[in-house]
């Protein structure tokens, strides 16, 4: 900081203090308070009507004085999760396993079958369904399924994200999954 703009600041501090202080010594004197017989002293009527008390409670309790105005911005005091919460009741009206996340279904069996494997997962509505290779969940659909494993190719719905998509593997061993 420079010496000249200090000083510049010091002096502008004194002359807003020399300002307060006169305009201190101008007020009038607060009243005089009445000495009540039991010894308290009580403050002297300043004067103000109940009307005038009323008025300034109204202002002070103005609705409109805490309000936001957006001007066309994202309302600050808006949760974020709250897009999440209106995506969460688009995906509600779809039915069986389009409805849920790959992440809300947890895989709890593979039956073989002639024409392939199927998978056995577990929803978050307690119910079992049993998909095969192609099914689709609500963000992406089954690409594979072996003796152990489900792979899921998630769609990506991030608009930052270079990627669209993504493979996600559920095993039935969740230990195996950690050792790869």
């Amino acid at each position: 900081m420079r010496p000249d703009s200090l000083r510049t600041r010091i002096l502008a501090l004194g002359a807003a203090s020399l300002l307060a202080s006169a305009a201190l010594a101008q007020s009038p004197a607060p009243p005089a308070a009445e000495e009540e017989p039991g010894g308290l002293a009580l403050p002297q009527d300043t004067g103000g009507s109940d009307e005038t008390i009323k008025a300034i409670i109204a202002q002070e309790m103005d609705p409109s004085a805490g309000t936001y105005s957006s001007g066309g911005r994202r309302d600050p005091f808006v949760s974020l999760i709250k897009g999440f919460q209106g995506e969460g009741s688009a995906r509600r009206t779809k039915a069986g396993l389009e409805a849920f996340l790959i992440q809300e279904v947890a895989l709890k069996g593979v039956v073989k079958t002639p024409e392939g494997f199927v998978a056995m997962v577990l929803g978050t509505d307690g119910k079992s369904y049993f998909p095969r290779v192609g099914a689709r969940l609500f963000d992406g659909q089954i690409v594979s399924i072996d003796q152990t494993s489900v792979t899921f190719r998630q769609e990506i719905t991030d608009p930052l994200s270079p990627v669209r998509t993504r493979d996600v593997k559920k095993s039935l061993y969740p230990s195996e999954e950690m050792r790869q």
